[in-house]
């Protein structure tokens, strides 16, 4: 067993475990999403001990030199000490500047943030209540300067969700970590071919990616998947198809899994298919392509491996997956 010590607390780790395998096997209050080094919910402060380099691979470089590493990822040297960051130095106050419920589940919520920092549709950000409990988004849109919208599903047992759907405020005070992450739009090279895929409310990332194409002068053909169970899922079906009769190069295809509503979608631009097999069948993707994904985490692995072996390189195949910490006692499969 390992000897670590966090705010002067000492924890024993067992072969193997992470620092916040640590934590949570003593019960302590950690804070934590993904528990793949990707959210950043679960970042502590390095004070002393060897450090191996996952613990911070993938953070920014200003974090690296602040000492900042993934409790998830991080495996515990003997008598390492870790302090958790005060909030002010990973997170900024940020006031809800709108919310809009899109449907029955979907709530979209624009946030104020500063100007002379740089977001982009696609990236992610952690959002944390004056209570302390935090949650990772994707950017759907930066609808101006200094405003940023995001697109929440409420979950069954999402606390921090059925928050943001039935109790948030306007100009109720947030705090907001970020941005991060390079699943956005690369100006550079206006001639790709991009293929967007999201399923759920991926599509708003997918979306958000595509409008910035659009709006930056992009020349090369935009591909647009969009994936839900039903129709009710398709939660910006109509906005698709007027950007598609707007712009000649944008190209928006929805698709469902529900049998039972296959008499329903003929003519509708809807098709009872896999939006990746339906992506893979249409494009032979090659070093021209770009490909972004976004949404539920097998649907993103997935994506990735059929983009791959296309002929898609792997520097352009772009992910944002939608790992979080899983409520139920059976975990879902992805359809």
């Amino acid at each position: 067993m390992t000897l670590f010590y966090l705010d002067s607390q000492c924890f024993h780790a067992q072969p193997g475990e992470t620092v916040l395998d640590t934590l949570l096997r003593y019960e302590y209050p950690a804070n934590y999403s993904c528990k793949k080094g990707r959210c950043r919910s679960c970042l502590l402060q390095h004070v002393q001990g060897d450090l191996t380099m996952i613990s911070q691979r993938g953070l920014e470089p200003e974090q690296k030199r602040a000492g900042l590493v993934f409790a998830c990822q991080c495996i515990p040297a003997p008598n390492m000490v870790l302090t958790t960051p005060e909030p002010q130095a990973l997170y900024l106050d940020t006031p809800i500047a709108d919310k809009r419920i899109l449907t029955d589940n979907i709530v979209s919520v624009t946030l104020r943030v500063p100007e002379d920092r740089k977001y982009q549709a696609g990236q992610c950000i952690n959002l944390r209540r004056p209570d302390g409990v935090s949650r990772t988004y994707a950017i759907a849109r930066v609808a101006e300067p200094g405003m940023v919208e995001v697109h929440v599903r409420r979950k069954v047992n999402g606390d921090f969700s059925q928050w943001l759907y039935h109790s948030a405020r306007r100009d109720d005070l947030l705090q907001l970590q970020g941005p991060w992450g390079y699943c956005h739009y690369f100006p550079g090279l206006p001639d790709d071919t991009l293929v967007l895929i999201g399923s759920g409310t991926g599509l708003g990332a997918v979306a958000g990616i595509a409008e910035e194409a659009l709006s930056r002068g992009h020349r090369g053909d935009i591909f647009l998947y969009h994936s839900g169970k039903n129709s009710a899922d398709l939660y910006q079906h109509k906005e698709m198809l007027k950007k598609m009769l707007l712009h000649r190069n944008f190209y928006y295809q929805a698709c469902i899994s529900a049998e039972s509503e296959k008499h329903q979608v003929d003519g509708k631009r809807v098709r009872l298919a896999d939006p990746l097999e339906l992506a893979a069948g249409r494009h032979s993707y090659d070093r021209s392509h770009r490909v972004f994904l976004c949404g539920e985490p097998k649907m993103v692995l997935k994506g990735q491996e059929r983009a791959f072996l296309g002929g898609v390189p792997i520097e352009r195949i772009h992910v944002l997956s939608f790992d979080y910490r899983e409520l139920r006692k059976h975990p879902r499969t992805w359809m």
